[in-house]
């Protein structure tokens, strides 16, 4: 499952939070002030469970011209933005303005909703259109899908939701890093709990009872209580996930708008490089400007140096140091927003790449070089190694060396050779089918410890159970289901660990080397009074429903119910089957009777007589049929059930 969040853009009054509680049935205007004057002031957060069962996280954002911070600090971290456009307004002047920051902020993958489609006729709708794909050409979203919607009569909602899922697939995972990393975008405090934050998860994974680091500061430490994603409780959240996490030792006083949640010490910053695009404004920054700096739920004055340029024209990229008036807390590649000094007008933005550079107090053509140089590092390298791992760090995953050379217009040789002569190390190689794989080294140490923390916390919940995942399942939890590189260094690395004695084989499953199953007198308890429950059913079929409400009037959860009878089905006492359980001698005496009555009828028997014989419902009757059928002892000719030469042996034996 991708963890992803969606964000919406647009003008003021255009319907996104309409549209967002059409879609999600949540209003995201919670605050008397929002309903008083019927405009979004604060960030709004909802979320939506696609058909598919995926869920998304969702960002409303202000469309005001006056709630611009609060618009970047939204659309921050989103993946896919719902631009909205009205049908009877068109294109005004905060969608140009909020088109040019989610460009500026790295969000590739965006749908166009129109709005309001109930107010309008065709022809207004269509030009409407027309001015929407002239108003996007030459944009980054010139050829994404515009959808018609009411959020009133709810036309178009259901294409709109196509959409989305369409999407998703096209966005690649977010690059894991060892560290946590969440700006807080709220904070309130909750009767009994205390204070909970919430934002949107930028880098690594957070666990309930982890400890946090609130930065800037080197001395204030938060523990995790509890932690919320989509207003459900979870144990873990993941880049992407909106969280909302509970926190012990947070004061009021200790917070302030800006901040972050770590789990690392990250140090702060009051100066960066970077580099600083210009949109196409009426404004022309000299060597020195006064601007003021926005990057996630931070903000502040800062005052930005040009480097390689004397003056910037609009729509011109610049290498700039940018001056903060406060600390923040920022990492290389982040992106960030500029408006100008008083506030009123959104100018650009960029992309830091030094978050501790010296002071340029003169513009030496050496250091313009060596700028360059670390722009070029960071946003695309031109030495042939360290683009290799700069594109393996962008997938953070296995991948062919095809598809590197591909990306970099070079022959499958030259990166192997690269890899060869001039790894430093910190690129591992494997052989796969007559084909290279590639990963990076940190990122293989990872996948070592994940396997291990994998096949861990299975046997923990299933400690009664020898197996642990086979390497289809392993393939899923690494999200390799689609990534044949993936499924094959998944392979090798499991025979690799096989080799050095950290994992064993089970079957067709992994699991720890030092797993053993262990089961106590309460667990055996369990056992016999479920075996006991599937038996006394006899021909009415035991679904998962009902099973699971008995075991709640043992104690026994709904995990621990599922471990049960997945040991019970590997002991050969269960037999399942698309979501119901017999019990095996249900099985065995339904099978007697029907083999028994079938050796002596050439033409068979067909499924009411087979419900008659049984004395059981026309459901029980499919269900046992097709197990038998699935084992191969009788098959379907028309509407007639036979034996199968497997059947007509066991047949003559009855």
């Amino acid at each position: 499952m991708k963890h992803l969040i969606l964000g919406t853009a647009g003008h003021v009054d255009h319907g996104k939070t309409a549209l967002i509680k059409a879609l999600t049935d949540i209003d995201c205007d919670t605050h008397k002030e929002e309903k008083e004057r019927g405009i979004t002031i604060n960030l709004g957060f909802s979320h939506l469970t696609l058909p598919s069962g995926e869920a998304v996280g969702i960002v409303d954002v202000p469309g005001h011209k006056d709630f611009i911070k609060t618009m970047v600090a939204g659309a921050f971290g989103i993946d896919i933005v719902l631009l909205v456009v009205a049908a009877d307004s068109g294109i005004m002047p905060q969608t140009i303005e909020h088109l040019k920051i989610i460009e500026m902020l790295g969000v590739r993958q965006g749908i166009v909703v129109l709005t309001k489609i109930d107010l309008v006729d065709d022809e207004m709708t269509e030009l409407a259109e027309m001015e929407i794909a002239e108003f996007l050409e030459g944009t980054i979203f010139e050829d994404a899908p515009v959808v018609g919607v009411s959020s009133v009569t709810r036309e178009g909602m259901d294409e709109l939701v196509a959409k989305i899922a369409e999407v998703i697939p096209k966005i690649k995972e977010r690059k894991s890093t060892d560290y946590f990393r969440m700006y807080i975008d709220r904070i309130f405090n909750v009767k009994g709990l205390g204070f909970v934050v919430t934002g949107s998860v930028l880098d690594g994974e957070l666990k309930t009872g982890r400890e946090l680091l609130l930065l800037p500061g080197k001395t204030k430490k938060v523990k995790v209580r509890n932690i919320q994603r989509h207003g459900e409780p979870t144990e873990k959240v993941f880049p992407g996930d909106r969280a909302a996490i509970n926190l012990a030792g947070l004061k009021l006083d200790d917070y302030q708008r800006g901040m972050v949640l770590s789990d690392k010490q990250i140090e702060d910053t009051s100066m960066i490089d970077a580099t600083y695009t210009l949109f196409d404004v009426n404004y022309e920054p000299g060597l020195w400007s006064k601007v003021i700096f926005y990057s996630g739920t931070f903000e502040c004055a800062a005052r930005i140096h040009l480097l390689d340029k004397d003056i910037l024209k609009a729509g011109e990229t610049a290498i700039v140091q940018i001056h903060l008036e406060k600390p923040a807390i920022l990492i290389n590649s982040d992106r960030f927003i500029i408006r100008n000094s008083s506030n009123d007008m959104t100018l650009g933005g960029g992309i830091v790449v030094d978050t501790a550079p010296l002071h340029h107090r003169k513009r030496t053509p050496k250091l313009i070089e060596n700028l360059d140089s670390l722009v070029e590092a960071t946003i695309n390298s031109d030495n042939l190694f360290n683009l290799i791992k700069i594109e393996l760090k962008k997938e953070n995953a296995p991948v062919f060396t095809g598809f590197i050379a591909e990306k970099l217009n070079k022959s499958d040789k030259e990166i192997i050779d690269e890899c060869e002569n001039n790894n430093d190390g910190s690129v591992i190689r494997f052989n796969y089918s007559a084909k290279t794989i590639l990963i990076s080294n940190s990122i293989n140490d990872e996948y070592h410890k994940k396997v291990i923390d994998i096949l861990e916390q299975q046997h923990q919940k299933n400690p009664i159970l020898e197996e642990g995942f086979d390497t289809k399942e392993l393939y899923g939890k690494f999200g390799f289901t689609k990534n044949e590189a993936g499924k094959g260094y998944v392979d090798m690395l499991m025979e690799q660990m096989l080799k050095e004695g950290l994992i064993k084989k089970v079957g067709n499953s992994f699991a720890l080397s030092g797993h053993t199953v262990e089961i106590d007198h309460k667990t055996q308890e369990q056992l016999d009074w479920l075996e006991s429950v599937l038996k006394e059913t006899g021909i009415d079929l035991s679904d998962i429903d009902r099973i699971e409400e008995m075991a709640l009037s043992k104690k026994i959860k709904k995990d621990r119910l599922k471990m049960l009878l997945k040991y019970l089905a590997r002991q050969d006492k269960l037999v399942f089957y698309q979501g119901d359980y017999l019990h095996k001698t249900v099985v065995d005496k339904c099978r007697t009777i029907l083999l028994a009555d079938l050796k002596n009828k050439e033409r068979g028997i067909n499924e009411k007589e087979f419900r008659l014989l049984l004395n059981s419902s026309k459901k029980f009757i499919q269900v046992i049929l097709a197990i038998l059928i699935e084992e191969g002892t009788v098959y379907k000719k028309t509407f007639y059930i036979l034996l199968t030469d497997k059947g007509k042996e066991i047949a003559t034996k009855l």
